[in-house]
């Protein structure tokens, strides 16, 4: 009886093993808004540290002829470009908030995306903008455009916005 029992825990055991790593899923990998609820321990910046910049990156510009992320420094930080055009950066930092991009410079605006707390910045280079989305008190995502063609200048913050638009539901809360 015991002998029986244990062969058969040993089968069921081998069949959950074996179907557990059976299935292939193909697509585009994008976070999971539900990823800082799924697990308990886990805050918003942990969920944000687990992030990817460039696959974030790469989804959000995908089919607009931007070529492959670059990753430019060993933060979480990813730059694509196109040419004649210029280029989006990404960079998702848990450990500094927004509070540490208002005492960078005062030039940052307050702003809401997607009822996120925002600051929307113009650097003193022309063709430049970058929109800081609070994810807690001490992360952020930094979203900048650079535009190289001086007739689309003016196009610099609408692009930050609208690409920190479409990257706000992709982070925790």
């Amino acid at each position: 009886m015991i002998l029986r029992t244990v062969i058969g825990l040993a089968a069921l055991s081998a069949v959950l093993i074996v179907t557990a790593c059976s299935s292939t899923v193909s697509g585009i990998p994008s976070p999971d808004p539900r990823a800082s609820s799924m697990t308990p321990s886990a805050g918003p910046q942990d969920a944000l540290s687990a992030l990817d910049s460039c696959t974030i990156l790469e989804q959000l510009v995908a089919g607009q002829g931007f070529e492959a992320g670059v990753r430019k420094t060993a933060r979480n930080e990813c730059h694509v470009s196109k040419p004649e055009y210029g280029t989006l950066s990404l960079a998702l930092d848990p450990q500094q908030g927004l509070a540490d991009l208002e005492t960078q410079d005062a030039g940052r605006t307050p702003a809401e995306i997607n009822g996120r707390r925002a600051l929307v910045g113009e650097p003193e280079r022309s063709g430049m903008c970058e929109v800081g989305l609070g994810v807690t008190e001490g992360s952020r995502a930094l979203v900048l455009v650079t535009l190289v063609n001086s007739d689309l200048y003016a196009q610099a913050c609408p692009a930050a916005r609208d690409l920190a638009t479409k990257l706000e539901p992709l982070l925790p809360r």
